[in-house]
C-alpha cells in the first residue's frame, strides 16, 4: 500500500489573523495550482473554524512553498559525486 505524500503549509485565519499550520493532499495542490481549479483553504484557530477559497496573493505563496519543498526533496534525493 503507497502512502499519499502531504504538503504542510501555514494559512492565516481570516477572521483573527492567527498564523495556522494546513496539511493537504499534494497531488491535490498541484492539480488544484496547476488547473486554476478553486483552492479550498480551512483554518482551525483557537476561536474559529473556517473554509474559504484561495485569493491569488495566498495560491502564489503556496506555489512558492511547494516549488521550495519540490527542489528541497529533490536536491535530497540525488547521490553525492565527489571529485
Amino acid at each position: 500500500m503507497m502512502e499519499e505524500s502531504t504538503i504542510y503549509f501555514p494559512v492565516t485565519c481570516p477572521c483573527c489573523g492567527q498564523e495556522y499550520v494546513m496539511v493537504s493532499s499534494r497531488h491535490m495542490i498541484i492539480d488544484a495550482l496547476a488547473t486554476e481549479r478553486r483552492l479550498t483553504l480551512c483554518s482551525i484557530c483557537a476561536h474559529h473554524r473556517v473554509m474559504w477559497v484561495a485569493n491569488e496573493i495566498e495560491r502564489a505563496q503556496i506555489r512558492e512553498y511547494a516549488e521550495t519543498l519540490h527542489f528541497l526533496g529533490s536536491k535530497q534525493s540525488r547521490p553525492r559525486r565527489y571529485a
